[in-house]
């Protein structure tokens, strides 16, 4: 098991010139998940300090559960690929240790979890152009127009990442329909709700199964896999992309639907939380502006990039642009209900909507999320643009 010595330890062996030779070194433990170790290495005197993720075989909360080493490889690469295309947005990577399964990368100090940050109901003004930016980029940019379809096939199969994927097959796209999971579940005055609208709602379950499909079979672009805001890091000007663990070719709308779904939790909290007034509606407002003006953005960053990269022939038209940017909205809008549904119903619940302590204003902020992931997922065709998202989280 990792500790906070064994990752001193670690750096003074196999970093030795990064922190001066007499340095006292000191280590905090940042783990915020149920698969990795995460630390911060730093040298008091000076401030200057790193962080160490290590990767075990099997999960920290499951012993039992193997899902091998092979994701924090893919993670580094996947880092310093993105970096590539966004500097900007992408920590340094200084080393990769195979054999001690060992990330080491820049420390990102002065940057807060966006997800934390919501829920005291923050607001930063460049992250929707931050995100659209990185999804522009770093999505459209690993796709078969860009990269070339021989290029790109190589690449799908050094991303195909099983293990991480099996997880989300399951945890996303097949446990939170079932309800003999003993898992599953909500707040009990929306129990009612949640057996007869998903548990046995045949049509979600069929849409969610093709959506399910999606996932497993469309290879499009290199996606992050995880890409909520508890993996974005803030501050008030700039904006850091982190945690690529989950990444492998896959369909682009499912990164872009996490983003937009989560937004919609911090929504969701700050719509029954806050109290009514100029304050509350500034941050409502603000989180339905991000929403517009990253699927705006990303759309347009992501049509620019074609018209200028686009290798192919047969994907250089006005006509070709557009109706990409649709197939990949219309994934994005399953997608973000099926985010919506597994974290209120499934297993993997988010702050947003778990640390509110009223049950009664809990529900309220669930059914809301709900009922808009099922939205999403029945109807993915009437969102095939920012402002329908608008109008449609206005109703509540």
């Amino acid at each position: 098991m990792y500790t906070t010595q064994t990752a001193i330890d670690y750096i003074k062996k196999n970093l030795p010139d990064f922190f001066p030779a007499d340095a006292q070194l000191k280590a905090s433990e940042l783990s915020d998940g149920n698969i990795n170790y995460v630390f911060r290495v730093e040298d008091p005197a000076t401030g200057k300090s790193l962080i160490i993720k290590h990767a075990e075989d099997t999960l920290r909360i499951n012993a039992n559960r193997h899902i091998g080493f092979d994701r924090n490889k893919i993670e580094c690469e996947v880092l310093q690929f993105e970096r590539k295309y966004c500097p900007e947005l992408i920590p340094e990577i200084y080393k990769y240790d195979e054999e001690e399964h060992n990330i080491l990368m820049q420390d990102m100090k002065g940057y807060e979890n966006m997800r934390y940050e919501l829920c005291d109901h923050k607001i930063f003004p460049n992250v929707a152009e931050d995100v659209a930016e990185f999804c522009g980029k770093a999505l459209i940019g690993t796709t078969d127009m860009i990269v070339g379809a021989e290029a790109k096939k190589d690449m799908v199969k050094r991303y195909t990442n099983p293990k991480l994927c099996e997880i989300t097959e399951r945890h996303v796209l097949t446990e939170p329909y079932y309800e003999d999971l003993d898992d599953n579940g909500v707040t009990p005055e929306n129990d009612a709700f949640m057996r007869a609208n998903i548990y046995e709602n045949v049509e979600l379950r069929a849409k969610v199964g093709m959506l399910k499909c999606t996932f497993e079979t469309k290879a499009q672009g290199l996606i992050h896999g995880d890409l909520h805001t508890g993996s974005i890091f803030v501050t008030p000007e700039k904006t850091c992309i982190l945690d690529p663990e989950f990444a492998f070719y896959g369909p682009i709308g499912y990164d872009t639907g996490n983003f937009i779904a989560n937004m919609i939790f911090a929504y969701a909290n700050a719509r029954y939380t806050m109290a009514d007034g100029e304050e509350k509606k500034a941050f409502l407002d603000w989180i339905i502006s991000v929403i517009v003006e990253f699927c705006d953005k990303f759309k347009a960053k992501s049509i620019a990039l074609m018209k200028e990269q686009s290798r192919d022939l047969m994907m250089q038209s006005e006509p070709f642009f557009e109706a990409y940017m649709k197939d990949i909205f219309l994934d994005q809008a399953g997608f973000a209900g099926t985010e919506l549904i597994r974290r209120i119903v499934g297993t993997s619940g988010v702050k947003d909507i778990k640390s509110i302590e009223d049950e009664s204003v809990k529900a309220k902020a669930e059914m809301l999320c709900m009922q808009a992931g099922i939205k999403f997922v029945m109807e993915p065709e009437k969102f095939c643009c920012g402002k329908a998202y608008e109008e449609y989280l206005r109703t509540f």
